[in-house]
């Protein structure tokens, strides 16, 4: 069997685990600033793993660009048995890590495919663990029933005083979202230009859907943009007027969490990041899921990293 590790600018259409891989959002997520390495066995790519070095005070790193919530590797093992295959998948996992280029710090959020980081571990990262929720696609009225009763009770109220709708412009979509943002003082991590290709590019590709909430006199109360890729729906941004109902973005994610019944896929929170959203999320009924963070560091590169984390807000609830 002929088995090569190479870096590569392209890779297997059919090696796309979530939309986060793909070439068109890791492109524009990027301003085209990130390169792959790839394996490739009997001429076929069997893995292949995104990364995005850049410089700051002479020292190189990697980390996922603000727009890009999970990567970590795409493998495809297709033949043996449960241990078989995740025995030759790590093997492949450890080829792809040891293929990327020196750096002083590499750092992944892996997507739910990836079920343990032990081949990381071995390559000498550290290893944590972000949780997300899950809604598995049922019936509307099952899912109507999972929901806690309060959550319920905010949707009817909701359903009462809000009319829904969608929002087909994105520059409508991103003027609210920044304005909501800035009324409350905050800072943006979002930067227009590319927030608005990556919703123009969704919504042309029919992956993506900007569920909304108006008030009686037709104005926006609260948005949602969620994106899909094959298996799952992710509930990507949201954003709400300071005036708005407390049940509006409860409204417009039960609509969310019912769209992607509709197409077959899952409903995943994209990762828990405060004690307020895992008591908000909890009562939409999904399920806790592991999300696996991987590190790896140099000495200096480790205190140069925990330094520029401590003067910014944490993103992840571990």
């Amino acid at each position: 069997m002929k088995q090569d590790v190479r870096p590569a600018r392209q890779a297997a259409n059919s090696l796309v685990p979530t939309i986060f891989h793909e070439l068109w959002w890791l492109d524009i997520a990027t301003g085209g600033k990130f390169d792959i390495v790839e394996v490739v066995q009997d001429g076929r790519t069997v893995g292949w793993l995104p990364y995005f070095l850049q410089s700051r005070f002479g020292l190189k790193y990697s980390v996922l660009p603000g727009m890009v919530h999970s990567l970590g590797p795409a493998v495809h093992v297709a033949d043996g048995s449960p241990e078989t295959r995740r025995h030759k998948a790590g093997k492949i996992m450890r080829e792809l890590i040891g293929a990327l280029p020196p750096a002083a710090v590499y750092k992944y959020k892996c997507h739910g495919e990836i079920t343990d980081v032990v081949a990381f571990q071995q390559e000498k990262f550290l290893t944590g663990v972000q949780f997300t929720f899950e809604v598995t696609p049922l019936p509307a009225e099952i899912l109507w029933n999972n929901l806690s009763k309060s959550k319920r009770s905010e949707i009817r109220r909701a359903q009462k005083l809000l009319l829904s709708a969608t929002i087909d412009d994105p520059e409508e979509f991103w003027r609210f979202y920044a304005n909501n943002v800035e009324q409350r003082g905050m800072k943006n991590a979002y930067h227009g230009v590319p927030t608005r290709r990556v919703i123009t590019e969704c919504l042309v590709r029919g992956c993506g859907k900007i569920y909304a909430a108006k008030d009686a006199d037709g104005s926006l109360a609260a948005a949602v943009f969620c994106i899909w890729d094959q298996a799952s729906a992710y509930y990507y941004m949201t954003t709400r007027a300071a005036r708005a109902h407390d049940g509006a973005v409860s409204l417009l994610i039960w609509e969310a969490i019912q769209d992607a019944a509709r197409r077959g896929l899952i409903f995943d929170f994209d990762g828990l990041s405060s004690n307020e959203g895992v008591s908000f999320y909890a009562g939409f009924g999904g399920v806790l899921r592991p999300r696996y963070i991987v590190t790896r560091a140099t000495p200096i590169g480790r205190i140069a990293w925990e330094l520029k984390e401590s003067f910014r807000d944490n993103r992840y609830f571990c």
